[in-house]
């Protein structure tokens, strides 16, 4: 059974941090302030006729790692798939669809205030946003 990625696996980051929830609460805090001008940049990038597919790969690296490293599932896995879909060179509207799911993922975690993560000690996760996503 495969699992579905959540907006953000708390225990990863507590994990990362080696049980120290004052530093887990400060990299999401920094991740989270961090985020938008990462999604400025890749749209940036998509924006330039033709895209800059090199830069749209790179950041999609970073940000596949940084976001699974802190448990942010979705955004990690979206990253993951639109990397692997520059790298293999996928058609326009393939890697239209994973922009999209990466723009979703982008979307439902930004949805969230920080002080909402506090409140699950474990995962947080919006099962209707799981659905369309």
């Amino acid at each position: 059974m495969e699992t579905v990625p959540v907006l953000l696996n708390v225990e990863t980051a507590l994990a990362a941090c080696r049980g120290d929830s004052t530093l887990a609460r400060a990299l999401i805090e920094q991740y989270c302030l961090d985020l938008p001008a990462e999604r400025a940049e890749l749209a940036k990038a998509r924006a330039l006729d033709p895209p800059d597919w090199e830069a749209i790969r790179e950041r999609a690296h970073r940000l596949r790692s940084g976001s699974a490293y802190l448990g942010a599932e979705r955004i990690a896995a979206a990253a993951r798939d639109l990397e692997a879909g520059v790298l293999a060179r996928r058609s326009p509207d393939a890697l239209a669809v994973a922009w999209r799911t990466l723009e979703r993922a982008f979307e439902a975690f930004s949805a969230v205030p920080i002080e909402d993560w506090e409140k699950h000690p474990r995962v947080v996760n919006r099962l209707a946003d799981s659905a369309g996503a």
